[in-house]
């Protein structure tokens, strides 16, 4: 029979006061570090807006090249993110 173990972690509360300057950087910064570019291990990750300005096509375009197959992607939560090399280079095995 299998006995279910249930861990349990003691959260402290912590209270802290920031002023409306220090948070609305903390947001301005998370959504920078959301939206742009993003290194795995040897991958660099760029987005849909950036990679439709380095290859000068329309967001459109791009949606229907990744329902076709024609490039690769990657869903990282609700977002798609491009390593770019491997676009050129699938999109160059296609001429």
């Amino acid at each position: 029979m299998k006995t279910n173990i249930i861990k349990r972690i003691k959260m402290e509360s912590l209270n802290t006061t920031i002023t409306i300057d220090e948070l609305q950087a903390l947001i301005e910064d998370a959504v920078y570090k959301a939206t742009t570019s993003l290194e795995i291990g040897n991958y660099k990750l760029i987005t849909e807006n950036e990679l439709s300005k380095r290859l000068n096509l329309s967001k459109v375009t791009l949606h229907k090249y990744r329902k076709e197959g024609m490039i690769p992607y990657i869903n990282i939560g609700r977002t798609i993110r491009y390593n770019f090399s491997e676009v050129v280079k699938s999109m160059n095995n296609r001429k």
